[in-house]
């Protein structure tokens, strides 16, 4: 019986984890074209688009842009900006990489802790978008777990980081 190495097992589920994420993201995004396309159809063929096109569209980009992320940073695509730490030896490269990735890490609990109290309070209250009366709750939670997963990936990478795929790099 062979068994898989526990940094394989992590880097497994983390990637499934932010795949679901981001595919939760990929759907947002393309619900946000679909929607501002029957509102454009609407407003210009009968005349009355949908009234809750913009806020929709916002909930929308905000879910994608946090879902998205633990990806990004699984993947270690996110824009750095390298001009000085290029400059530098292989070691205090790999430390300010770590400094990053802490930091990285800080933001994220600090987020998540925040956040979760925001959500715990619309929850209870059951409070509903302005306009179209959307519950905005489920878009707290899956925004403040999609942080959370990037916070996790981001420790990951500090511990075993990548070089990103021909065709992913990001260049700053």
């Amino acid at each position: 019986m062979t068994t898989a190495a526990p940094g394989g097992i992590i880097d497994k589920t983390l990637r499934a984890a932010a795949g679901a994420l981001a595919g939760i993201g990929a759907a947002a995004l393309a619900g946000i074209f679909a929607l501002v396309l029957v509102a454009v159809v609407m407003r210009y063929v009968w005349g009355r688009p949908f009234d809750f096109t913009e806020e929709l569209s916002g909930l929308l980009m905000t879910l994608a842009v946090f879902t998205l992320l633990p990806s990004v940073v699984l993947r270690e695509i996110n824009i750095r900006v390298t001009v000085i730490s290029e400059q530098l030896p292989a070691r205090p490269q790999r430390w300010l990489f770590l400094f990053g990735q802490l930091l990285l890490l800080a933001f994220c609990a600090v987020f998540v802790r925040e956040a979760w109290g925001i959500y715990e309070f619309t929850a209870k209250l059951n409070l509903m978008s302005e306009q179209s009366r959307l519950p905005l709750a489920p878009f707290l939670l899956v925004s403040t777990l999609s942080v959370a997963a990037a916070g996790l990936a981001g420790a990951w990478r500090a511990l075993r980081p990548v070089t990103p795929q021909a065709g992913e790099e990001v260049h700053a």
